[in-house]
């Protein structure tokens, strides 16, 4: 037990931001949510850099103690959240009553536990498939057309739990043989719900959080019976861990890339001592192989956007021959985004990692099968997740998967892409070295940029980037699905992006930027982010050009933009002042600009711009 009596304000600050508690059982984490809610305000105050979230929990189950436990979790996030917590059974009235505190409240994030018991029918045994199927069906639509009200009414992100399979086999081993059994109908139904949910609703995998945390002990039928619990207290911490991180990643914060060690970590033994034939990577010894399964997970999520970096201790030429020359090895040198290796320290190493790929350090994962290099990347970088690796090469995968950094909540064709545009960097890289100066460099690029509306095929990757990007964005705004699909419906609303693509690569959807027309003639940028893998490519100058553009043709005179300092958009400090605006007031750091359209002279690029129709 962890002694919480007397712990001091400053300590219950240490703990939470630094999430030591992560490792604690559920009541030690609960004495500590009751802590730090009499220090609230003062824990507010201390930190004005927390995201605000208004944050709303229901289920048919007694959600009082999710409730608790979520508090610390989403602070150690980053969020200062604000709760509202249906009354037991209240769920129904909630979503189906306007009138109802639900929509007083007014949610950015609606959480939702289902469970088996919400059910009310099941198959009858020997039904053929096509019965099973309907009734399936009429279930999943039933649930779908009571979250299209609320979404109807509602700009929530909706956090919806799948169903968990209860530890109950009536039919024995006939549960997997039969159709019309109730565990095959669950999955059924887990399954329907997911190819036909809308985009607005994002499923909590409950079905593999029990099997993972084991069935016998995610569910308490005693617990239920007495007062209502959904599954056990001890899966708490479960629960509530998954889905901070999901509500932060909604905010924007989320890791990007995984910093690895190489020695004993992607591979057995010590390159720089053992040699190239002396290292274990041997697919018929079992600990080459633990290894090689490593790399295979690593290559798993290097292809679903992750970037891979290699920061070791070691001579980089003898580290690199591993990947260009050892015949087990299944990772290559162009999977790595950025490769440091040598003597210095691993936390300056970090620093670099991050400048290099323009990414921040609270973007980094850092694994390292060494507990010394691990502790000291803590202590000097607390913004970098330090994963806590096992001795054990066997469950390097396992581990990496259970830690949850790269829960995301959407994946993009940009995502997927992700790698190769990292490893053509390292083409322009050298071609900016051969340059004789700047201009001529991005001459050299031969880019070509795409600007207009953006399409409805686009919607998902316009929002995504606008709710992920940190450091090119002017004011920080996010908008969920149903907030973006007004402004795509509103007639005084232009959304404009733009899709880049140069002689390496192709960037996709790259920048994007929500215009108003407002009174008196004058045309609003609500909102403008860019990625950071096109920062000084003179696209920001192409965009405005756009900008401009847009204003003539709504008929205004004047472009109004504004600066809220952040944390992490410093980069885009003076970006209104270097494009010609004229500061007109400042107040706490957030700076308003104008531009007249009348006297805007084009700004000339080395971007080859074709111009969509408006």
């Amino acid at each position: 037990m962890t002694d919480l009596i007397q712990i001091k304000f400053s300590d219950i600050e240490q703990t939470i931001f630094s999430g030591s508690f992560f490792q604690w059982n559920a009541s030690d984490i609960l004495s500590l949510s009751r802590k730090l809610m009499k220090q609230e305000t003062q824990l507010q105050k201390n930190h004005p850099e927390l995201h605000p979230l208004k944050i709303a929990i229901s289920g048919t189950c007694n959600t009082q103690f999710l409730t608790r436990i979520l508090r610390p979790y989403l602070y150690a996030f980053g969020i200062q959240p604000l709760f509202y917590e249906s009354v037991y059974g209240g769920l129904m009235n909630d979503l189906m009553n306007l009138e109802s505190d639900l929509y007083r409240f007014q949610p950015d994030v609606f959480i939702v536990l289902r469970q088996y018991r919400d059910l009310e029918a099941y198959p009858e045994l020997l039904s053929p498939m096509d019965a099973v199927d309907d009734l399936a069906e009429r279930e999943v639509q039933s649930q779908l057309a009571l979250w299209q009200f609320f979404h109807k009414h509602s700009s929530a992100q909706v956090f919806l739990t799948n169903i968990a399979v209860p530890n109950r086999h009536v039919l024995g081993n006939l549960e997997a043989n039969l159709v019309s059994s109730r565990n095959t109908y669950l999955r059924m139904v887990n399954d329907r719900f997911l190819r036909e949910k809308p985009s607005f609703i994002h499923l909590i995998d409950q079905e593999a959080m029990s099997a993972d945390f084991g069935k016998d002990r995610w569910f308490d039928d005693s617990a239920w019976f007495i007062s209502k619990q959904p599954f056990c207290m001890d899966a708490l911490p479960v629960m509530a861990l998954s889905l901070s991180r999901l509500t932060a990643a909604l905010t924007g914060k989320m890791k990007k890339c995984l910093v690895l060690d190489l020695d004993n970590t992607l591979w057995g033994g010590v390159i720089g001592d053992d040699g190239l034939e002396g290292i274990n990577l041997d697919p018929n010894h079992a600990i080459g192989e633990a290894y090689l399964d490593f790399q295979h997970t690593l290559k798993r999520y290097q292809e679903r956007g992750v970037l891979l970096a290699v920061c070791s201790k070691n001579d980089q030429t003898i580290a690199e021959q591993v990947f260009l020359s050892h015949p087990y090895c299944y990772l290559k040198l162009q999977d790595f985004a950025a490769f440091i290796a040598n003597w210095n320290n691993k936390a300056d190493n970090l620093r670099h990692i991050a400048q290099q790929l323009n990414i921040g350090l609270d973007s980094l994962v850092f694994f390292d099968d060494n507990p010394a290099e691990r502790e000291i990347v803590r202590s000097m970088l607390p913004e970098v997740a330090v994963l806590d690796v096992p001795a054990d090469p066997a469950q390097f995968s396992v581990a990496l998967d259970k830690a949850g950094y790269f829960d995301w909540l959407q994946l993009s064709k940009e995502d997927l892409s992700r790698a190769q545009s990292y490893a053509a960097d390292q083409e322009r890289i050298r071609l900016s070295e051969s340059s004789v100066d700047y201009d001529a460099y991005l001459a050299a690029l031969e880019m070509d940029a795409r600007i207009g509306r953006v399409s409805r095929s686009e919607t998902e990757r316009f929002t995504q980037l606008i709710n992920k990007t940190n450091q090119f964005n002017l004011r920080t705004v996010r908008y969920s699905e149903a907030e973006m699909d007004c402004l795509l419906n509103d007639e005084a609303v232009y959304p404009l992006r733009a899709i880049l693509a140069d002689k390496f690569s192709n960037y996709g959807l790259i920048s994007a930027c929500i215009l108003r027309k407002q009174e008196g003639k004058r045309l609003w940028i609500e909102s403008w982010v860019m990625s950071c893998r096109v920062f000084k490519r003179d696209l920001e100058k192409a965009m405005l050009n756009h900008i401009v553009a847009v204003a003539k043709n709504f008929g205004c005179a004047e472009i109004l933009g504004e600066y809220i300092p952040t944390a992490k958009n410093g980069y885009v400090a003076n970006l209104l002042d270097d494009l010609g605006f004229d500061l007109i007031a400042e107040e706490n750091g957030t700076r308003r600009y104008s531009l007249s359209v009348s006297s805007y002279v084009p700004c000339e690029t080395k971007i080859h711009v074709t111009e969509e129709t408006m």
